[in-house]
């Protein structure tokens, strides 16, 4: 019988896989909202589910704790880990205000508001009960709307605002849901004693929680760096690092009753450490296949979950059409309470001028486009079934009502401001392209057209096309590169500041490029974590400024990057632990890099783009002078410690001839002339020599 069990729950769970995998690709065909269809796609099972045959859809049920315990720490991991602090950093402020200040605001709004109408409504509920529902509704869930924010577009900023709010507003909602369930369970009243208490409650989950996640997310890097090279050690660890920070949290809140920590705040603060810190610790050719395993993960925990959300409108108590009016009100209340803790922290931040202003048009799109999603539906859940709270008199039990208007509160933001958040993005225009950006997507046009072009002339050349296929290609994509010259003349004919434009866009290529070079070094161990990190800092801090509006700095010092006080730490610390040989190395590393931009500079240089040339060479000249200083140092290095150098050059040297070789053995593999086995051992020996530390020597 339990094996029975086992294997229709199985087959429950590969089936609604199965039709999570076709709903994807229809999400992509019809150009429609993926979370959103698997709760219709759950919805339109229900009746299926009926049926004798398809009766075992119904046996894989998602318990609160196995979404708790195991799928939000996923999610949360996967979220956290792709952010940059240096963006949070930048606008912690908004950040912060909107998690913490406009969640508290929306809780007690929702609250009050509700605790006022339901009794209009024939609907006696507790106070208490009103604020565990504003507690769990309140917190937002992004996956739908950032995916639409990358289809259209949409600001960086304003994307870094909305999912550092999402990630630091769960914990905060998780916090404050955790001391209002914890004061209802204990028959507590809503007094100053209990008022204080609860503050204390909240403050320790909040700020003992980034505590402990920042240390289990230190410890956890230091691992990660100790086994380097071991692809299923170091994406194990990050798992364990997730569930463990989480896991480990809710026991210290367990047993310590007096120092309770936040295990969503300790999951996300882990995440960002391993994510940013620990990034770079993880060996260059597991981070890729790190990104993927993630996303797998978080893609078929959100599949699950939404789609059974469809399933268990079914499993309701309640029958929906005898609440039509209080869930309507209720979803009133919470747009209501979300405008307003959009609106009035920002709205005073602005004011403050304490960071750089958030337009009106970014607020209404902060406003609508809060969806609720997982956490919600999870928080709801783990509500026990036999909660009483002093005065509920009503025939059905709290937690039917609180999944019930939960629920509602889900589904409408789904099928109605997820679906219509494309068009309120056009509508206030947040989607247009600015000048930079139609800049670079004019020059996009350029060099993809030129390139398609010497294409079609080699495949003419080698008789893969006819003349009249050719010559018809060859037409169209001509007509294409004269337009988008045009159009970026007429751009250039516009702008009055055009030169700083075109300055800052050739710039920031210019970075670009030096990040992708020292990237590849990297990757193939040419240059050490902490050199990697330097370089990779100064880049990013001129990027920062081009973005700003300021000048790339012609001669860069630590002082003049005015770096935040985290990494002007590291920084010195940096400095000041390093040797000559670090110093060689990260010279080494410029030169190689200023030698690839002015290369790849010059050959754009030969292309007609619109404007003058001049902009090359000064920029050119630039990194000229670059590359002749890192030149000049390294030399000095190499005269004082000759013997020392020239052992670590023949180390980097075979290094590079270890790429080639890499590349040589992908090759012969691929062409299938030596056996799997075979490659295996070619590529451990390689890596086995190319993550050898170069600097051994001193």
């Amino acid at each position: 019988m339990q094996e029975a069990s086992f294997l229709s729950q199985t087959l429950s769970v590969l089936s609604l896989l199965v039709f999570s995998g076709f709903s994807y690709i229809l999400s992509k065909k019809i150009n429609f909202p993926y979370t959103v269809l698997l709760v219709i796609v759950g919805i339109l099972l229900i009746p299926v589910s009926n049926l004798p045959f398809f009766a075992f859809l119904d046996d894989f049920v998602l318990t609160p704790d196995v979404l708790f315990y195991i799928f939000l720490p996923i999610l949360l991991f996967e979220s956290a880990y792709n952010i940059k602090y240096k963006q949070l950093i930048s606008n912690w402020k908004s950040i912060s205000i909107l998690s913490v200040v406009g969640l508290l605001i929306s809780s007690f709004v929702i609250a009050f508001l509700l605790f006022w109408i339901f009794p209009i409504l024939g609907l006696e509920i507790p106070f208490l009960a009103c604020l565990l529902f504003g507690s769990l509704i309140s917190a937002t869930d992004p996956v739908a709307v950032l995916s639409i924010f990358k289809k259209l577009g949409a600001p960086r900023r304003l994307t870094i605002i909305f999912e550092g709010e999402s990630l630091f507003n769960d914990g905060t909602a998780v916090a404050l849901f955790t001391v209002i369930l914890g004061i209802i369970i204990s028959g507590g009243s809503f007094d100053s004693t209990t008022f204080a208490s609860g503050v204390w409650k909240f403050a320790s989950m909040v700020f003992g929680g980034m505590i402990f996640g920042f240390l289990t997310g230190f410890i956890f890097s230091q691992v990660i760096g100790k086994v380097t090279n071991n692809e299923e050690v170091e994406i194990v660890l990050t798992m364990l690092l997730a569930h463990f920070t989480f896991i480990l949290s809710e026991l210290i809140t367990h047993f310590f009753h007096f120092l309770p920590i936040s295990g969503v705040i300790s999951t996300v603060v882990a995440s960002l450490v391993i994510g940013n810190y620990g990034r770079y610790k993880i060996t260059p050719k597991v981070e890729a296949h790190m990104q993927k395993f993630w996303e797998f993960f978080a893609f078929i925990s959100n599949s699950l979950i939404f789609i059974l959300l469809g399933l268990w409108m079914s499993k309701i108590n309640l029958n929906f059409s005898d609440f039509v009016l209080p869930i309507t009100v209720v979803i009133i209340v919470v747009m209501i309470a979300r405008a307003i803790s959009v609106y009035l922290p920002i709205f005073s931040l602005n004011k403050s001028g304490l960071e750089e202003r958030i337009p009106a048009s970014w607020m209404h799109l902060l406003s609508w486009g809060s969806l609720r999603g997982a956490l919600a539906l999870i928080m709801v859940l783990l509500i026990p079934d036999d909660l009483s709270i002093v005065g509920w008199s009503l025939p059905y039990s709290i937690k039917d009502f609180l999944l019930l208007i939960t629920i509602s509160c889900i589904c409408f933001t789904l099928f109605v401001k997820a679906v219509t958040t494309p068009f309120v993005m056009k509508f206030f225009g947040v989607d247009k392209l600015n000048k930079l950006e139609k800049f670079e997507y004019e020059e996009g046009k350029i060099l993809a057209s030129l390139k398609i072009l010497q294409k079609l002339n080699s495949s003419y050349d080698k008789g893969y096309l006819t003349f009249v296929e050719y010559d018809e290609l060859k037409d169209r994509y001509s007509a294409r590169l004269h337009e988008s010259t045009k159009e970026m003349k007429s751009l250039l004919k516009e702008d009055s500041t055009h030169e700083d434009l075109v300055k800052k866009v050739i710039s920031l290529h210019s970075l670009g490029i030096e990040k992708q070079y020292l990237k590849e070094l990297f990757y193939y161990n040419e240059i050490d974590e902490r050199s990697f990190k330097y370089i990779l800092r100064r880049i990013e801090k001129q990027i920062e400024r081009l973005e700003q509006g300021k000048e790339q700095l012609r001669k860069i010092s630590g002082a003049k990057l005015d770096y935040d006080i985290f990494t002007r730490f590291l920084v010195k610390s940096y400095l000041k632990k390093s040797n000559y040989v670090d110093c060689y190395i990260r010279n080494r590393s410029r030169v190689i890099i200023t030698r690839k931009v002015i290369k790849e500079l010059k050959n754009l240089k030969e292309i007609d783009f619109g404007f003058n040339n001049k902009y090359f060479d000064e920029i050119i000249e630039l990194y000229t002078t670059f590359n002749k200083n890192a030149e000049n140092k390294k030399t000095e290095i190499f005269k004082t410690h000759r013997a020392t150098i020239n052992a670590l050059e023949s180390r980097l040297v075979n290094k590079s001839l270890l790429k080639l070789e890499e590349k040589i053995v992908d090759d012969l593999y691929s062409k299938e002339m030596i056996t799997p086995k075979l490659y295996l051992k070619f590529i451990e020996e390689i890596e086995n020599e190319m993550y050898a530390d170069v600097k051994t020597i001193i």
